[in-house]
């Protein structure tokens, strides 16, 4: 029941940030005058100079290409988003930031590897969240793909990826990744960002290059400040016994191995949710299906081991009768396709789990199917041939199951 993957248009509109090259992003800063001496400030985090990665951190061969202060107005004007000015840098409190960045030659000047580190420090934590969380409203928005962190950096955080198509002098196309991850310790914000050749894309080495600048803040000051300390998080309200919407239950980048991203997502029909086959989407459609949505997340294997594509789909049928007659139209479909039927999972109100073999993709699926009231759920794990992780499978179930009893308000806060 392998899945080719969902395949929606994405907004055009895309941050500096992630449109263009770690390079690219920091040219612009190339002539900034530094920033004049910032004053005392009553936070925890005081001089941003010291916060930011040093040639020694990164990869062999680099060359540092930038090493300036930033002034709220060059902040703005490096991260180049919309509606984030300088005065709203201001506003947010922000005292003092710098930027380094670094480079290494490659066989197109047109397309080189580079590297950025900056941090912006704001008089207070909130100051610092509130820009994190503009920029990452605004990526959204803009369609971004985010990618899994695996776990926060620092108290809060957000990975995000984006390719990027460039021509060398002959003509021939170069495809790139930027992989940036943005986070917050404290009262200071940063972003470490990395562009390479998409067929070298390493999320986990810039990943551990966020986590070795936090340990530069943490020495400074080790205890962050968390956000829901100071601003009360809302009440979970109790929504009902049905799942109306399957929007939200689907699983999202925070729930897969670091690393991964989001690649594409929508709304399903039927037969899509049916993995295409129009004689079971058709039973979908006399059960009683309203409508399913899905979510396909994808990496690159680094060590050839790991999964490379999670798919989560879930859709919403009238009534539990009806999801409870799609669920076995599903496992049906499972069996008749091959997949060999590995027993029950314990997730949601009935489940059973699937592994199929395909050696001619050198590729092994493990799915997982299972039932929520009115829900029909899919998880569909990709690994390379015979590398499957059961765990990691029934893990995201799991995961996907709590997102569903939290839209019927049935996971109650602690306090």
């Amino acid at each position: 029941m392998a899945n080719a993957g969902l395949d929606y248009p994405q907004p055009v509109r895309i941050p500096r940030l992630f449109a263009q090259s770690a390079a690219l992003i920091v040219l612009a800063a190339a002539c900034i005058p530094a920033a004049a001496s910032a004053p005392a400030v009553p936070a925890h985090l005081r001089v941003a100079t010291a916060l930011v990665l040093h040639v020694d951190d990164v990869k062999s061969g680099a060359t540092q290409s930038l090493d300036t202060a930033l002034t709220a107005d060059d902040a703005a004007a490096i991260l180049g988003i919309a509606g984030l000015t300088g005065d709203l840098f201001a506003q947010n409190g922000f005292v003092n930031g710098y930027v380094r960045a670094f480079a290494w030659k490659d066989a197109s000047p047109l397309a080189a590897r580079a590297m950025a580190c900056t941090t912006y420090l704001f008089a207070d934590p909130v100051g610092a969240h509130d820009t994190l969380s503009l920029i990452v409203r605004t990526a959204d928005e803009a369609g971004v793909d985010r990618m899994s962190l695996g776990a926060s950096v620092g108290d809060e955080s957000a990975g995000f990826q984006i390719d990027t198509e460039f021509k060398d002098l002959l003509g021939a196309s170069i495809s790139m990744t930027t992989t940036g991850v943005v986070f917050r310790h404290a009262n200071a914000l940063s972003l470490v960002s990395y562009r390479a050749p998409s067929n070298q894309d390493d999320p986990g080495y810039v990943i551990a290059l966020a986590r070795k600048q936090l340990d530069l803040q943490k020495a400074v000051a080790p205890v962050g400040v968390t956000i829901p300390d100071l601003v009360a998080a809302p009440r979970v309200e109790s929504f009902g016994s049905s799942h109306t919407d399957a929007t939200n239950l689907v699983l999202t980048v925070k729930d897969v191995p670091g690393g991964m991203r989001a690649r594409s997502e929508g709304a399903l029909t039927a037969q899509a949710f049916a993995a295409g086959d129009a004689d079971t989407g058709a039973m979908f459609e006399s059960h009683g299906f309203l409508s399913a949505y899905g979510r396909v997340f994808t990496r690159s294997s680094q060590f050839g081991k790991e999964a490379t594509v999670i798919r989560s789909e879930t859709a919403i049928l009238t009534d539990n009768r009806g999801a409870y007659e799609a669920f076995r139209d599903l496992s049906d479909l499972a069996s008749a396709v091959g997949a060999r039927a590995l027993g029950t999972v314990g997730a949601g109100d009935e489940s059973r789990a699937f592994r199929l073999d395909d050696y001619e993709e050198d590729a092994s699926y493990i799915e997982i199917l299972f039932r929520h009231r009115n829900a029909v759920s899919i998880v569909e794990i990709q690994f390379p041939a015979r590398l499957v992780n059961e765990a990691l499978s029934v893990d995201l179930a799991t995961k996907q199951v709590t997102r569903q009893l939290v839209d019927l308000g049935m996971l109650k806060p602690l306090r």
